[in-house]
């Protein structure tokens, strides 16, 4: 174990013996990466993945499925019909969010914790699970893909033999998908509907790798943007593609301006858009308020994995709530001990809507807390101190290699239950706060399990 890295992470660092020479270890990075993102050309690279005890790992894996399994269980549990579950959830509209429900709700449900990515930080005690990101739009697949690829190129040397394994989010995405044509009789083809300027890569390279994989699983298998499904996808009985892997948000496309129609088009055609609408549902920040408050139909191992992995959470309301065994106004709490807690609004990605106390003015806090309880619409969530890793990066070719202390985020990647890596991401400079690539400029990585 690295001097200043947590306990929890355990492996000794990967050795070095095989590895490339860190210009190469830039080189091939920022070449596999170049269109995952534009950090890469700009800022350090690591030249090592996070290494992690084979016991970690698992551990991550392990969580992950079960409180998956109780987020489901407690959806289910919210109301026995659809529209009840969306009042439970305090969902009025579905029109922008929630557009694509189809009929079968038990399909919707059977099918909707399929794909997941929880965000993990390292507290003192070990993982505490943030948030899950449930449904197909999540980012971290292709990215760890890509990681994956590199250092196993990087550490394979010329006699070969891994010092980590490696677990392949196309492979785990891909078996998901044959497992889904199967038990609804659909033939083996894909659309991967996205839009690539999300992006802003000079390439289609980011999505078309996944569409190559599943080509090479024996999918007919291609990307489509919103403009080409009308022409693409066909008509009721001679559909080209029986199955379409969401690639966007529907309320990233609304905000854009962008017409839902064509989608609704072809599922009205009976392409099944996969995961399901109810997906979303499950990614609802105010079912992880119910574990964590604790429900009537929770068992002992289940109130004690919740108790162990998910941090104090509560749904914002003016009303009392249980802290640390005694009724507290949450107002009150929230206010008097800002530097513990963080909002986060009950729906939402990319660290939008997300505020962490002890990083704000007092009088930003405090609008922000009047703000949350009068709409109801976040989560005051008990803040975790990060555990910190020494990684090693290099600022580019010829410089030499360095140390800093960086305060990771990890994700696990689950598909249909089976482990699909684990992505991470982290701010270079070491800070630690709300940890987004897409709008905070931090870097991404991935996991892997000492051999």
């Amino acid at each position: 174990m690295k001097p200043g890295t947590s306990s929890w992470f355990g492996a000794r660092p990967f050795p070095t013996a095989n590895r490339s020479p860190s210009d190469v270890v830039s080189t091939v990075l920022r070449h596999e990466l170049r269109d995952c993102g534009t950090w890469l050309h700009t800022q350090p690279v690591p030249t090592e993945p996070f290494a992690v005890s084979r016991p970690a790992y698992d551990e991550l894996f392990t969580a992950t499925r079960g409180l998956l399994a109780l987020l489901r269980r407690a959806l289910l549990e919210a109301a026995p019909t659809r529209q009840g579950r969306l009042a439970a959830l305090g969902i009025r509209s579905t029109a922008d969010s929630f557009p694509f429900f189809v009929g079968d709700d038990d399909f919707e449900l059977r099918h909707c914790d399929v794909m997941a990515r929880p965000d993990i930080v390292i507290g003192p005690d070990g993982p505490r699970f943030l948030e899950f990101n449930v449904g197909g739009a999540f980012g971290g697949p292709t990215e760890t893909h890509r990681f994956s690829q590199a250092w196993t190129r990087l550490y394979g040397g010329p006699a070969g033999g891994l010092p980590f394994t490696v677990d392949d989010p196309h492979e785990a995405r891909a078996d998901l998908l044959e497992d889904v044509c199967a038990e609804l009789g659909l033939r083996r083809a894909v659309a991967l509907v996205g839009n690539r300027v999300d992006r802003r890569c000079e390439t289609t390279r980011y999505f078309d790798g996944e569409a190559a994989y599943l080509r090479e699983r024996g999918f007919d298998a291609e990307v489509l943007e919103p403009h080409d499904l009308p022409d693409v996808i066909g008509r009721a009985g001679r559909l080209r593609f029986p199955l379409a892997l969401r690639y966007f948000s529907p309320a990233d496309w609304v905000s854009r301006g962008e017409s839902l129609d064509p989608v609704r088009g072809l599922i009205a055609a009976g392409c099944v858009l996969y995961p399901p609408e109810s997906s979303y549902l499950v990614a609802n920040k105010k079912l992880l308020c119910r574990l964590s408050k604790g429900e009537s139909w929770m068992n002992g191992e289940e109130r004690r994995l919740v108790a162990r992995y998910l941090p104090w959470t509560r749904a914002t309301s003016d009303a009392k709530v249980d802290w640390h065994g005694e009724p507290v106004d949450l107002r009150r709490l929230l206010i008097a001990h800002q530097d513990s807690f963080v909002l986060k609004q009950t729906v939402g990605m990319m660290g939008r809507g997300v505020m962490i106390g002890r990083l704000c003015p007092q009088p930003q806090w405090t609008a922000a807390v009047s703000r949350a309880l009068d709409a109801g619409d976040s989560v005051a969530q008990e803040y975790v101190e990060p555990g910190r890793y020494e990684l090693e990066m290099v600022a580019g070719p010829g410089s030499q290699p360095y140390h800093v202390s960086v305060a990771p985020v990890l994700s696990p990647l689950l598909f249909g239950g089976r482990p699909g890596g684990v992505y991470a991401r982290y701010y270079p400079d070491g800070r630690a706060g709300v940890v987004t690539v897409a709008r905070g400029g931090a870097m991404e990585n991935v996991a892997f399990a000492a051999a």
